[in-house]
């Protein structure tokens, strides 16, 4: 079972390629619902955006309601889990009306694509500087937003060019960790020629130490 990294998120129970058991299957499947009603919540309503406006009581128990549907999933409970599942979309639904009770805009009609970093930082992909400048000045809780013209930049770099080959060649390869670090050399290659230390008159003696027999 492949699990996202905080509980506060919709678990992931990955459903093995050969032999998957009655619960991998049934799991995945009410899992699956929550997920597209999450995925349509912050489509409409940003991510993680409206939690973060509500107050500590509605946020404690809509957390709460999440921590029962990692419980169910840990116990491998499939009626807890439906159950919790269901509550976990109520949850949404109140969410949401409570933003429309209090007047809380909705994501500004721009194509733009989202995604909470593993920091907590809310990201987003737009696709021209125009848009980016129109989605600022609409959603101040984004950490960074992107256009596809900065990612081109990116992919013309000739390391990320490499990973690209990769990539090619195997699709469903996942890049885990980007470090991109300077050619090694032999650790001679930038300095200075010392060589000069060596010219002009020899250096003074400072041992008089008798000459080995």
């Amino acid at each position: 079972m492949s699990r996202s990294r905080s509980k506060k998120d919709v678990p992931q129970v990955e459903v093995k390629r050969y032999e998957p058991t009655s619960w991998d299957i049934q799991a995945h499947a009410v899992l699956v619902e929550l997920e597209a009603r999450k995925d349509k919540h912050h489509q409409k309503w940003g991510c993680e955006r409206l939690i973060t406006l509500v107050d500590s009581d509605f946020r404690e128990k809509f957390w709460v309601q999440m921590a029962r549907v990692w419980d169910a999933t840990d116990k491998k409970d499939i009626d807890r889990l439906r159950k919790s599942v269901y509550g976990m979309v109520k949850g949404y639904d109140a969410l949401e009306k409570w933003a429309e009770d209090n007047g809380v805009p909705q994501n500004p009609p721009l194509r733009f694509l989202e995604w909470k970093t593993q920091d907590g930082k809310i990201m987003a992909i737009v696709q021209t500087i125009n848009e980016s400048l129109d989605l600022q000045r609409e959603r101040k809780d984004l950490h960074t937003i992107w256009t596809l013209e900065e990612f081109e930049v990116v992919l013309a770099d000739p390391f990320v060019q490499e990973v690209l080959m990769l990539k090619a060649l195997e699709p469903t390869a996942q890049v885990k960790v980007f470090k991109k670090t300077a050619p090694v050399g032999s650790g001679f290659d930038d300095m200075e020629d010392d060589l000069h230390v060596l010219e002009g008159e020899p250096a003074p003696k400072l041992f008089n130490a008798p000459r080995r027999k």
